[in-house]
């Protein structure tokens, strides 16, 4: 009886060292493209090309739902980082990927395009959409697999 008890014990600590192994995605970029939503004509306008360095890591802990995700840019010499929290994860196709994220002041979205070496930052959302957006030019840090399609890969 001691040694099934015993067994199951370690059973169950081995299934929950697993569950809590963490992944964490480094993103550079020297350059971005600056958008605001104009609500008179109803589009995002382009209002400046940023060629700083910024990056994105996108650290995922236990499961894509679960984590955290920061955006560190340098800004006209000024260091910005925005943070947050990952609340959702949804694979908007085979390669790419899509995290909503939250902190105590703000909501945002992080879109990957491995096709096109783009991430995709919209934020400060107002009741219908967001209202600023940025879009990276990026190139990944080396990763553990030499295919862009793990960075999205679904949970098993």
């Amino acid at each position: 009886m001691k040694t099934r008890l015993t067994l199951i014990l370690v059973l169950l600590l081995t299934w929950n060292i697993k569950a809590q192994i963490e992944t964490q995605k480094r993103f550079q970029s020297d350059s971005r493209k600056y958008y605001v939503w104009n609500s008179e004509f109803e589009k995002y306008e382009l209002k400046e090309t940023e060629f700083e360095h910024s990056i994105i890591d996108i650290r995922e802990i236990g499961s894509k739902t679960n984590g955290y995700i920061a955006i560190s840019m340098i800004d006209n010499g000024l260091v910005r980082l925005h943070h947050g929290s990952i609340i959702e994860f949804n694979q908007t196709s085979e390669e790419e990927g899509t995290w909503l994220i939250r902190s105590k002041y703000m909501r945002a979205k992080l879109v990957y395009n491995p096709k096109e070496n783009t991430i995709t930052y919209l934020y400060e959302a107002e009741n219908k959409r967001y209202s600023k957006l940025m879009i990276f030019s990026v190139t990944p840090d080396a990763l553990p697999n030499a295919s862009l399609k793990a960075v999205v890969k679904t949970d098993d």
